[in-house]
Parts: C-alpha cells; structure tokens; sequence
C-alpha cells in the first residue's frame, strides 16, 4: 500500500506541468506600439548595467527605459545614469507607511512613464536580443498580461540548491485541472500589460502591502476578466537569482516561501505537498533499506525531476542523482519561514525589515 500511495503521488507530479509553456522567437505583427519599459532597483550594482545592455541591444527599441533606484545605498543610481536615454527616478527615502519596497519602485516607475504598454523588468534579468519581441507577439495572441519565469542561470555549488524552489516557482501559478482555467497569479521577473488594464485594476498600489506582489497582481487580472498567460523563458529570458551568496540566497528563499504558500490555493497546496511527500517518501526508503525496489523509486524521481527542470536551470547530473541533499535544504528553509511568518512576523531583504 505504501508503494502504491508513493506512486500516486509521484504521478501528481507530472499532473501539476501539464500546462506549463514556453516562450519561444515570434515575430510581432505590430511594431508601433510604444513600450515602457520599467526596472525596479534597490542595490542592484552588479546586474543594472548588464540589464540595461541587454534592453539597449533589443530587435525591437523599447519608447521608454525607466530605472527606479529604490534609496540603493551602492552605486546603482551612478551607473544608471551612466547610460544615454536611460531615466532614473530616485526615490531617496523608505517607502511610505503600508508600502512594500518593490511595489513602491513599480508604481513610481509607471506614475513617470507614458507608453501605451508597459514592460515591468526585474534588474537580474538577462535578455536575448529577441526577447521584447518574442513577449510582443505573446501579447498580440492573448492580450491582457504576458508574464515570464525565466530560466535560472548558475554559476555557484550553493545556487543548484534551489531546485526545488524553483519546480514549485514553475507550477504553482499555471492552471493543472484544464488548460481552459484561469492562472491563479503572475509571475514577478518579467510583466508585459497595457497601461489601460493596468489603471483598471489600480496597478501596484492595490497590492503595495504584499512581498509576493507579482501572485496577487496577476490574481486581480483575472478576478476583472482580464486575460493572463504564464510562460517560461527558456531560451529567451534567463537570471541569476542570488549571485551575492548563500546569504542573500537565504534571505530571498525565506521572503517567499510562507506567503508563496498560502497565496497558490488550497488545491494547488496540497496537490505539491502530495507531491512533495512522495519525494521525501522515496527518499526515506532508499536511507532505510537499500533493496530492489525502493531503488526503482529512487531512480524513479531522479527521471522525473530531470525531466522537469531540464528546461528551466543550468542543473546537471548531480543534482538530479543528490535530490536529497536539495529537498533537506527545502525543508530547512521552509520551517524558516513558518518561525519568521508566524513567530518574528518579519523578515529581511536588501536591508530592510519588513513585516508579514
């Protein structure tokens, strides 16, 4: 029976990526529409210059770039600047009372832009040449908000540990009943909306409270009808999460994961915790009892975690054979989180306190 459970559940897997989709090279039919593109930035002096190449070297020139510095304490506003036709908006204080910072960033990057669409940038994204217009022709086929995961660079032993974090980052806001239901939120890294839906549903400042913004933002979109569509970058979009170290990673990891939780529904919840139960599950039988069997389930996830994230990191072998040592890591960071999100109710990121 428990065999059975444990194969169950390792089937809830592939159940929860049946929908998930790439972004791929298209063509916009129409290139007259005038694009913001806006980057939130708080001591991003390591990624502004590399994204702002990126965006200056696009097939398709953006109308507009803004960069929010968001009162950076390193050299982020210096090298901003440092670029031609490039408009930095300094906010040079804390954001105001029931603010969160990137929200805050976000919406002082659209009150000073003036594009018909609007094109929200996280600064550690790293761009094709195409990518602009790839996400265009994205729009022009679904309308309403075109939102990208894009896939994860990495260059240090400690960043293969997110591994998991980022299948669940991958499946936990794409529809998995029916490719006719409505995501239930947005991806953050990169946001593609015209400036008319966007006002009606009264922008960031309707989720400036939220460290997870990008969920609730893209919930708002379809709660007024607004269509909203999930891909992942492949090829096309890729960023390094947390370059500055294992701290930063740790900082990062915490910030989501509580909140990241709640807010991906009661449904979906439980359908990764099945999933994930059967991992540890296989992982418990191969440490109890090495024999035949539970062997095969072993190899049995390490096929579907290959599988699953061939297409969405820089993870090798090793990872898929030591998913273990990935999963301990997961659970670490989780009951972290639960201690910071029900205890402390805080939690730190770029220098800031913030409270959940």
């Amino acid at each position: 029976m428990q065999y059975l459970i444990i194969l169950i559940f390792w089937f809830i897997g592939w159940f929860l990526f049946r929908n998930v989709k790439f972004l791929s090279y298209k063509k916009p039919k129409n290139n007259n529409f005038l694009i913001s593109v806006i980057i939130p930035a708080r001591n991003e002096e390591q990624n502004i210059g590399k994204i702002l190449k990126t965006v200056k070297s696009q097939t398709l020139k953006p109308y507009e770039v803004i960069v929010v510095n968001d009162n950076s304490s390193d050299r982020t506003q210096f090298i901003a600047e440092s670029y031609e036709n490039v408009k930095v908006i300094s906010l040079n204080e804390e954001p105001p009372p029931s603010w969160v910072g990137k929200p805050w960033a976000l919406w002082n990057g659209y009150l000073n832009s003036s594009g018909d669409l609007l094109l929200f940038l996280d600064a550690d994204v790293e761009l094709s040449e195409n990518a602009i217009e790839s996400i265009l022709a994205e729009y022009e086929k679904h309308g309403g908000m075109i939102s990208v995961w894009p896939y994860q660079r990495l260059e240090r032993f400690y960043e293969h540990l997110t591994l998991p974090f980022n299948l669940i980052a991958v499946c936990s806001t794409n529809p998995f009943l029916s490719k006719k239901k409505k995501p239930i939120g947005a991806f953050g890294p990169i946001i593609l909306t015209s400036r008319r839906d966007y006002e009606s549903v009264g922008g960031h400042k309707e989720v400036k409270g939220e460290i997870i913004e990008d969920l609730k933002i893209g919930k708002l979109y379809v709660e007024k009808g607004i269509n909203l569509t999930n891909l992942l970058g492949g090829n096309i979009v890729k960023f390094r999460m947390y370059p500055e170290g294992i701290k930063q990673m740790f900082e990062g990891l915490t910030k989501n994961m509580v909140k990241g939780a709640i807010h991906s529904g009661i449904w979906k919840f439980l359908l990764i915790f099945m999933w994930f139960t059967g991992i540890y599950s296989s992982i418990n039988l191969i440490f109890s009892n090495i024999n035949l069997i539970n062997l095969i389930y072993y190899i049995l996830f390490i096929f579907q975690i290959h599988v699953l994230t061939r297409n969405t990191g820089d993870y090798n072998f090793f990872d898929f054979i030591l998913y273990p040592l990935h999963f301990c890591f997961f659970l670490l960071i989780f009951l972290i989180s639960f201690i910071k999100a029900v205890f402390l109710k805080s939690i730190k990121w770029k220098g800031r306190k913030i409270n959940v």
